[in-house]
């Protein structure tokens, strides 16, 4: 007898982000092993320490180039996102450091780790000019210096006319 399952789709959302920003791998308090993972600050001047959120050691994967890591997650779920910052200094000089917890839906958490993708498009920057361009411009700028420099006349030592 078969009987027909119907597997009910998850939409699933993936996140990708690089080796730096996962953390050492940690046993919680029930037993299991989860990674933190770190997400930077969107403002290249903000030292404050990083964003983390922490899932499931063997949910995070290793890309097929070997360079970055991702993760899936479920599109409809939230994820816990912690956030440092110092708050002042003890009599000691010490700083007190509190941290905020956010809850965010999985989508949000994705725009926040991916955000250095938006980023490269919104700037208006001057297109990268490709090293051919650029070498030509040296070989012009070399051969110009060339053409200014005066040769000097080959003169003989008195010992070599000898």
């Amino acid at each position: 007898m078969e009987q027909t399952v119907e597997k009910t789709k998850m939409e699933e959302v993936t996140l990708k982000f690089g080796k730096g920003c996962v953390g050492e791998p940690f046993t919680g308090k029930d037993g299991k092993e989860y990674k933190q993972i770190l997400i930077p600050n969107k403002d290249e001047n903000d030292h404050t320490p990083w964003a983390t959120f922490v899932v499931k050691a063997n949910a995070v994967h290793e890309d097929k180039f070997g360079k970055g890591m991702w993760l899936k997650l479920p599109a409809d779920g939230h994820t816990t996102v912690r956030k440092d910052h110092c708050i002042g200094e003890d009599a000691d000089g010490k700083k007190i450091w509190e941290t905020d917890k956010t809850k965010v839906s999985n989508k949000e958490l994705k725009g926040m780790v991916e955000f250095y993708k938006a980023r490269s498009k919104d700037k208006d920057e001057k297109p990268r000019e490709s090293l051919k361009d650029r070498l030509s411009d040296k070989k012009a700028e070399v051969s110009q210096q060339k053409h200014d420099v005066p040769q000097k006349a080959a003169s003989k030592s008195k010992e070599a006319s000898l």
